[in-house]
């Protein structure tokens, strides 16, 4: 019973963290299109700049490695797993974590 939760938990953070990434990625984009973020990552910029696909590939591509790495551990450490995937989720859902800043006029944020 306990492994088919902690596996129902798996599951259900990594598509939480996926949704997340996809809306990240998609409002990423909005915001520079609109003139109203700047991407200050270096390697996410260069991606945005080769092109939108390939960045919101890596949106999606990170996130799900992340889930098999978890799954492939699963059963040695569930406490690894809960708590990898609580800090995830909280720097994803943390304003003050993400790397664009949002622009007013000429000042940053």
């Amino acid at each position: 019973m306990e492994k088919n939760r902690s596996e129902k938990g798996i599951v259900i953070a990594s598509l939480a963290l996926l949704i997340l990434s996809l809306l990240d990625g998609a409002l990423t984009l909005r915001g520079l299109k609109l003139g109203a973020i700047e991407e200050v990552n270096p390697v996410m910029l260069w991606l945005i700049e080769k092109s939108p696909i390939a960045f919101m590939a890596s949106k999606v591509l990170l996130p799900v490695m992340l889930w098999l790495v978890f799954w492939q551990i699963r059963n040695r450490s569930r406490k690894l797993v809960r708590y990898g995937f609580g800090v995830v989720l909280i720097i994803r859902l943390n304003p003050t974590l993400c790397v664009g800043e949002l622009k007013q006029g000429n000042r940053y944020l």
